[in-house]
C-alpha cells in the first residue's frame, strides 16, 4: 500500500469518527431541582434538634409537586446559615446521581413567629427565600405525616 492511500484511508476514518461523535453528542443536562429530584426524605426535628418525624416521598407527582411548592429553583444565592439546627424540617432532594441531592431546611413553618423561608444548600452554595406555594407546601407536608 502506497503512503498516498493509506493517508487517504486514515482520513477517511477519522472523519468517520469525528461524524459518529457529533451523532452521539447529548443536550446539556437539566440541573433544575424540579426535573432531576426522584425521591424526598423529610424530618422534623424538636425544640432541641433531635428527630421527631420522618417521611419519604416516592411518588413522582408528589415528588414534584412538594419540589414546586418549596421553589429552590428560583430562590437567589443568599449566605448560608451559621446553624441549621434551628431548622424545623430537614429535607432531603434525592435524583438519580449524586449532583442532583440537595439539603433543604425550612426554618419558620411551625408557628414560631417567623415568616416560612427556605434554605438550600448544594456544594455550590446556599439559596435563600420564601416558600414558592406555603399552602401546597404544607398540603404535601401533611400528606407525608410530617405534620398535622
Amino acid at each position: 500500500m502506497r503512503a498516498r492511500t493509506a493517508a487517504v484511508i486514515g482520513v477517511a476514518a477519522a472523519v468517520a469518527v469525528a461524524a459518529v461523535a457529533v451523532a452521539r453528542r447529548h443536550a446539556p443536562a437539566d440541573t433544575r431541582a424540579v426535573a432531576t429530584t426522584t425521591a424526598i426524605r423529610l424530618v422534623r426535628r424538636d425544640r432541641v434538634g433531635l428527630p421527631e418525624k420522618k417521611g419519604l416521598v416516592r411518588d413522582p407527582a408528589h415528588v414534584r409537586t412538594l419540589t414546586e411548592a418549596l421553589g429552590v429553583d428560583v430562590h437567589p444565592a443568599g449566605e448560608c446559615p451559621p446553624d441549621y439546627a434551628d431548622a424545623d424540617i430537614g429535607i432531603v432532594l434525592s435524583g438519580n446521581d449524586v449532583y442532583a441531592r440537595r439539603n433543604v431546611y425550612l426554618f419558620g413553618l411551625l408557628g414560631d413567629g417567623g415568616a416560612p423561608s427556605v434554605v438550600s444548600a448544594t456544594s455550590a452554595g446556599c439559596r435563600l427565600g420564601p416558600p414558592a406555594d406555603l399552602a401546597s407546601l404544607r398540603r404535601e407536608l401533611r400528606m407525608a405525616g410530617i405534620v398535622e
